[in-house]
């Protein structure tokens, strides 16, 4: 039997998270996956195919995050999407280590990648003002504060893996990911936010 698209597809997906994007060639995929290069070929044209299909699993499966998220943003949806989020990044953690690189190579990701960046940053300044209206977040104090604080959210939690990387820490913990990025919303908190953050650790 021949292995299929989507064998090819997770061997792909390993190789670029363990070696980086721009180390691995066709070759190197179709020896992982034990299969040849024209079999290979026979799925996927060229390696801008395979990452093009990787970008768009990974757009997809952010986007479904989004919707769920967008919902009643509570801090224990918070707490879920974040924990969501921190598991698709180790996922696809070449696309997050290698972005400047992949974008700058393929214009039609640049794109499309800009585009989903916007509509991230659309969802996060959703959930500040709704916890600012409900009362667990203060109101602004100054014009933009959402969304400057958005844009600082968004670019914490995408770069977070590759800082950790670039400083030689190879240890990705679910729980220091999440504990950085929610010690960016605390000045936010009412103390009504610190009690409903409070309990949501106290349960567990």
């Amino acid at each position: 039997m021949k292995p299929t698209k989507q064998y090819i597809l997770e061997h792909a997906l390993k190789q670029f998270n363990q070696n980086g994007f721009v180390n691995v060639r066709l070759q190197n995929i179709a020896d992982a996956a034990f299969v040849s290069v024209g079999h290979l070929a026979y799925h996927f044209k060229n390696k801008d195919t395979i990452v093009d299909t990787l970008y768009e699993a990974l757009k997809k499966e952010q986007e479904v995050l989004l919707v769920e998220f967008r919902v009643v943003p509570l801090f224990e949806d918070i707490q879920r999407q974040l924990i969501s989020l921190f598991q698709l990044q180790k996922k696809y953690l070449f696309f997050y280590l290698d972005t400047l690189e992949i974008t700058r190579a393929y214009s039609g990701i640049q794109q499309k990648h800009a585009q989903h960046i916007e509509w991230k940053l659309q969802q996060v300044e959703f959930m500040l003002q709704f916890n600012i209206s409900r009362g667990s977040f203060q109101k602004p104090l100054v014009a933009n504060q959402v969304v400057s604080t958005a844009w600082l959210f968004h670019t914490c939690v995408d770069s977070w893996m590759y800082n950790r990387k670039v400083m030689g820490l190879d240890n990705l913990a679910q729980a220091d990911f999440i504990r950085s990025i929610w010690s960016l919303l605390q000045p936010w908190f009412t103390d009504m936010g610190w009690r409903e953050y409070e309990q949501m650790y106290a349960g567990g």
